[in-house]
């Protein structure tokens, strides 16, 4: 294999940790996914750094921090780690180390390791590669990681132990999925049937860990390809039984030639890849097999958006996921079948009232129609935008506040006043440009007073 060459966005940081390393009698190493990156020619997202040495990954961090004259680094002395921030880099500090498991957790018991202990207990032989930076030297301990490589093959480290190695971590499980699709690579038979084997085992995931798979699968070329294999091995029912259960739900033609399942994925797959749009796609129709009716040869979906939105807010939560943006997904989802209500006959105030509903979520909602409307048509985004440049979209801010409404009916503050508030914005969306005047004498008309 030719010299491997560190990235140009990693070059300075690591040519400083070589020369601190050699000044200091430190042996370290590049391991994991940064080295399998840069033999596949790819931008590599982090970078682990192995220090030959009982504790020495701390230590050696806290001798970078020092010299570099940087935050001193976090350490997390269970596991033998520390982290530091090296031009605006995350860079994690290790030992070699071997691990235990506790059958009820996927957090491991470490001590002091050989380099081929350190190789075994990774999770795949395409992980397991370390780049000695002092001398450049590539060491395969495994003896599969650069064959596998080479023939695009995602395999456990240790196929002996191939069932343990998903027992004691099955978030390696979703990992493997997501690494297949992310390389292009296929999952070598047996770690594929170890992964179906240990499925189960799951449910000892922290939800957060677990959103953290999902987020990086939903980012993918093609996510629905990794759904299906989630759902080939099992773990599609267990992570959200709410998806499952929209397999070979039938929908109405001709505006639907696929089950709700398939119409979902291809939709997620359809939608640019941003998180917030992509998990809307993925669950903008999990409440149609609670609300699905056929009367004869009809079938319908009715408030099929409300009971998603539901959903999605039970699953986000489930896998603690922040409220807010489970509120902005939630929130695309309750109104993804608002355009839809569209015809050509609406005036402008009920486009000023679509967009106002909408705020900022308008274009998010017009992509996730484009994604989910075969028959989708532009028009009512037309007309927003058109509305927009003519600066006749969004009313101007209140004409009135409480205190001036009390002062004008000389009345005393109660509901009456939101329900005035509410007249006026329903008077400004069909005339933005409405005066306080032409305001204050339709009010004076609606309270009876003259």
């Amino acid at each position: 294999m030719k010299s491997l060459k560190i990235p140009q966005t990693y070059q300075s940081v690591v040519e400083k940790l070589i020369k601190i390393a050699k000044d200091n009698n430190f042996i370290i190493y590049a391991v994991g996914g940064f080295v399998r990156d840069i033999i596949l020619k790819r931008e590599p997202n982090d970078l682990d750094i192995m220090v030959e040495g009982e504790n020495a990954g701390i230590e050696f961090s806290k001798i970078v921090a020092a010299e570099l004259n940087i935050h001193p680094p976090i350490t997390f002395e269970k596991f033998a780690t520390s982290k530091l921030i090296i031009e605006d880099k995350e860079i994690e500090f290790i030992m070699p180390r071997k691990e235990y498991y506790d059958k009820n957790s996927r957090n491991p018991q470490t001590e002091i390791g050989t380099l081929e202990q350190d190789a075994l207990r990774r999770d795949f032989t395409v992980n397991a590669l370390f780049l000695k930076l002092n001398d450049f030297e590539l060491l395969d301990l495994t003896k599969n990681g650069l064959q596998d490589i080479e023939a695009k093959i995602i395999r456990v480290t240790d196929e002996s132990a191939s069932d343990i190695i998903f027992e004691q971590d099955p978030l390696r499980i979703l990992r493997a999925v997501r690494q297949a699709f992310q390389l292009n690579f296929k999952i070598e038979p047996k770690t594929y049937q170890s992964m179906k084997n240990k499925v189960g085992r799951i449910t000892i995931v922290s939800g957060e860990r677990i959103a953290e798979e999902i987020n990086k699968i939903l980012l993918l070329e093609k996510p629905s390809k990794a759904f299906d294999m989630l759902d080939d091995i099992g773990l599609l029912g267990i992570l959200f039984p709410e998806l499952k259960q929209t397999q070979n739900v039938l929908q109405p033609k001709p505006y639907h030639d696929k089950d709700v399942y398939n119409h979902t994925m291809d939709v997620v797959d359809k939608i640019k890849p941003d998180l917030l749009l992509r998990m809307a796609a993925l669950f903008h129709d999990v409440g149609k097999p609670e609300t699905r009716a056929v009367n004869g040869d009809k079938i319908s979906f009715i408030n099929h958006e409300t009971v998603s939105s539901e959903l999605t807010k039970q699953i986000l939560v489930r896998l603690k996921y922040p409220m807010d943006f489970i509120k902005k997904v939630c929130f695309l989802i309750q109104n993804h079948m608002y355009p839809k209500m569209y015809n050509s006959d609406w005036k402008d105030s009920a486009v000023r009232r679509f967009a106002n509903k909408m705020g900022d979520n308008t274009e998010n909602i017009r992509l996730l129609n484009i994604a989910d409307d075969k028959t989708f048509k532009n028009e009512l985004f037309d007309r927003v935008e058109l509305l927009k440049q003519k600066k006749m979209l969004m009313p101007e801010e209140e004409l009135f506040n409480g205190n001036e409404l009390i002062e004008i009916f000389n009345k005393p503050a109660g509901k009456w006043i939101n329900d005035v508030k509410e007249h006026i914005r329903n008077l400004q969306f069909e005339n933005p440009k409405i005066t306080k005047e032409e305001v204050l004498k339709k009010l004076k008309n609606l309270l009876k007073i003259q």
